[in-house]
């Protein structure tokens, strides 16, 4: 796998920082009404990551 060099900018780290404070919250908000556990989480991000950016 290549190794990347890209640097974000403020912009763009406050662009990711609230996405995933809108992703954390709906997970926290899915845990509540399901049986999801982390690892569930953790699944489903990482298939969407594949999905999206692979």
């Amino acid at each position: 796998m290549e190794s990347s060099n890209w640097k974000p900018t403020e912009e763009e780290r406050e662009v990711m920082e609230a996405v995933w404070m809108q992703v954390k919250g709906a997970c926290e908000k899915l845990k509540e009404e399901t049986n999801a556990k982390d690892e569930h989480f953790k699944k489903m991000l990482q298939e969407m990551a594949d999905r999206y950016y692979s």
